[in-house]
């Protein structure tokens, strides 16, 4: 280990370390972040370093993350950043910093929709995509009032304050493919596809040294939301797929470690997986078993409700934001159960009805 531990930074490994960034913020749901950098090694990559995502869009943060980035003398102009996927608490100061001269590198899937219930980009077409998206889970003006209009206030902050703290800005970026090579320091990490916690999701991994950033795949203690509202892209599918491989390739018995963005170092790896799957697994089964008990097709915001045992509508931000995950996660799970032939969907004027098989 080096002697470059600080208040703002520490060394997790040999040559990689990590800061910690935190928003406060009632509606951010997430509140801290591991960012970790790895500093640029002389003959390798040009002297560059590398950094896995930036954190949220706040002052706060961007002053922590530049005296973490000058307590390891690393210029902005000679920065890579790795975003692994475009939520606002992963890409939030990329804008910034790519004006100051960082290069970002993230996976084009990331654009594939404008909004996806959880985060914003700053464009009409985002606006209109959040209507689309709200009818098709039962959310609409006239059913449910109060539910739409609240999303219509946090669409109206985003486009009045610029940068609400779900909205991501637009950047430059090259776009990352599974296995494309970041050779950085000591390192040769390699990029791995992690569809499920958004659709085009990505991790690092260091065969030599055993060591692997899925980013909000595996978080300890914690079942990561796998949340859409765009039909037929499978992603509960794949997010299982991902964490049998994690399971399979990132055996304990050999020391391998996983570094997530979130929560602490996972060791525990085939335990962790287990519980998530798991999580996820019996929460499918009680969307089942509602289903079955009710007398008509029901909405996605139905089912989530009915599911999550919600009486009441959200109070403030913060249990607003935990409200619509719970729609955006009961989504995923509908579409995993239709995948295995367990529930139909039918398409009545833009919003989805679902009904035991």
């Amino acid at each position: 280990m080096s002697d470059f531990n600080t208040s703002t930074v520490r060394e997790v490994e040999p040559g990689i370390f990590v800061t910690e960034l935190y928003n406060k913020t009632a509606e951010n749901g997430v509140q801290q972040i591991h960012i970790y950098i790895i500093p640029g090694k002389a003959g390798v990559n040009h002297g560059r370093s590398l950094m896995i995502d930036t954190g949220f869009r706040t002052t706060d943060c961007l002053v922590t993350l530049e005296q973490a980035l000058k307590d390891l003398h690393i210029s902005v102009t000679d920065l890579d950043i790795f975003l692994t996927h475009r939520h606002h608490d992963h890409s939030g100061l990329a804008s910034i910093l790519t004006k100051e001269g960082a290069r970002v590198y993230m996976n084009r899937q990331e654009e594939r929709h404008p909004y996806d219930c959880i985060a914003y980009k700053l464009t009409v077409e985002s606006r209109e995509a959040q209507k689309h998206v709200l009818h098709s889970v039962g959310v609409d003006p006239d059913h449910t009032p109060e539910i739409w209009s609240t999303f219509m206030r946090l669409s109206e902050r985003v486009e009045e304050e610029g940068e609400s703290v779900l909205a991501t800005l637009g950047f430059p970026y090259t776009d990352v493919k599974a296995g494309d090579l970041f050779c950085y320091g000591d390192y040769a990490l390699k990029a791995v596809s992690l569809k499920g916690h958004t659709y085009g999701q990505m991790g690092l991994i260091d065969e030599a040294h055993r060591l692997f950033f899925p980013a909000d795949q595996l978080i300890e203690g914690i079942s990561p939301i796998v949340a859409t509202t765009y039909p037929d892209e499978a992603l509960l599918d794949g997010f299982f797929q991902s964490l049998a491989w994690i399971k399979h390739h990132c055996k304990e018995s050999e020391g391998w470690k996983l570094y997530p963005a979130h929560g602490n170092v996972i060791t525990r790896i085939c335990e962790d997986v287990d519980l998530t799957v798991y999580s996820y697994l019996n929460k499918s089964s009680i969307i089942k078993e509602i289903l079955k008990k009710a007398d008509h097709p029901m909405t996605v915001r139905e089912v989530a409700e009915a599911a999550y045992h919600i009486q009441k509508l959200p109070g403030d931000d913060g249990a607003f934001f935990q409200y619509k995950m719970m729609v955006t996660k009961t989504f995923s799970l509908l579409e995993y159960l239709m995948g295995l032939d367990f529930v139909t969907r039918s398409d009545v004027n833009g919003t989805f009805y679902w009904k035991i098989k």
